[in-house]
């Protein structure tokens, strides 16, 4: 029996009361929804679902000057799937640090629908309150009778960073695939046959950065260049706003061997050949600048500690996610599990 996408997307939004848990959060890769990854692979239509950010494909690095407070666009696109899809349901999550802004007149976050989606019948946009730490998060999704999606940009998220933003900051994005028994997120066409499904499982598989069968997300290298911390992002997200400056924590450790080896080779020279009051001096002073390096390190982690693997809880990642209570739940929504009607 057909399906009925715009009952489907409906009654997804009216299960806000579903409690989340670390299970319901989960690589797509985890079930397959009973296909091969050959047969996944071979799938006829292979969307990719990508994230650019002012226009910069994957994201964009500021200074520090210009990143405090600055307003910025995020784009999510699909390509590949022109005229191929009309259900779709997926989380956004992105560092605490940054503010979704909100309408002057309704009040409503800056979630909103682009060109791609327009024949289609979007849902408003929830706010998911079962992020990871790190997180926050956002659920979107569409309807439609006729598989009237098309490519380009599918949302548009105007973001506010942070007034305090400092060199080497890293504030990423991550498109996410979650489910339970009850639901899951959704690519697919009007008809949810083979070809449908499949469409959907390639999205949530090849067709976003995940942490099992795409991990290989990296920042452009002109923009490592300008953030280094940006060497280190977590290869399963999707995009980034970053902060000129900072080091890697790699250079930091690098920095913090040298010198603590140079300050053990000037205490071994000076106590071979000084007197043992003088030795004495030398260990003092090696001690001191063993102390000065510990701490030079620790605070270079300090300031960019977030930034240098900026990972910090999203699912998928072996972090355990928070578990929701019914409370807070009441604001998460999934798109349905295929189901006859």
């Amino acid at each position: 029996m057909k399906k009925n996408s715009f009952k489907r997307v409906a009654s997804a939004l009216a299960i806000a009361a579903v409690a989340a848990s670390a299970s319901s959060m989960a690589a797509f890769a985890d079930e397959y929804n009973g296909f091969t990854m050959d047969q996944i692979n071979n799938s006829e239509t292979k969307p990719v679902v990508s994230i650019s950010v002012d226009g910069n494909d994957k994201g964009v690095v500021y200074s520090a000057d210009e990143a405090k407070g600055k307003t910025v666009s995020v784009s999510v696109k699909v390509d590949g799937a022109q005229l191929k899809y009309a259900s779709t349901g997926f989380h956004i999550y992105y560092s605490d640090k940054l503010e979704l802004t909100t309408d002057p007149d309704f009040g409503t976050i800056n979630v909103n629908a682009g060109k791609a989606i327009t024949k289609l019948s979007p849902g408003t946009p929830k706010e998911d309150p079962t992020a990871g730490t790190g997180f926050k998060g956002v659920f979107v999704c569409t309807a439609g009778d006729s598989n009237l999606g098309i490519n380009g940009e599918m949302w548009n998220l105007e973001f506010k960073l942070p007034a305090d933003a400092a060199e080497g900051d890293v504030y990423p994005i991550d498109i996410i695939y979650k489910s339970n028994e009850n639901a899951e997120d959704l690519f697919v066409n009007t008809e949810v046959n083979q070809a449908g499904q499949l469409m959907q499982a390639y999205t949530f598989t090849k067709g976003i950065y995940n942490a099992k069968e795409n991990n290989t997300f990296a920042a452009a290298a002109s923009d490592v260049q300008k953030c280094a911390a940006l060497g280190d992002i977590d290869k399963s997200y999707d995009g980034y706003i970053a902060v000129a400056g900072g080091t890697t924590s790699a250079e930091t450790s690098a920095s913090t061997e040298s010198e603590t080896s140079t300050s053990t080779t000037v205490t071994e020279t000076e106590t071979t050949t000084a007197s043992s009051s003088v030795a004495t001096s030398s260990t003092t002073k090696s001690s001191t600048t063993g102390t000065g390096s510990t701490t030079k390190g620790s605070s270079t982690a300090s300031g960019t500690g977030t930034t240098k693997n900026p990972k910090t809880g999203v699912s998928g990642t072996g972090a355990a996610l928070a578990v929701a209570g019914l409370a807070a739940a009441v604001a998460t929504a999934f798109a349905l599990r295929k189901k006859e009607d």
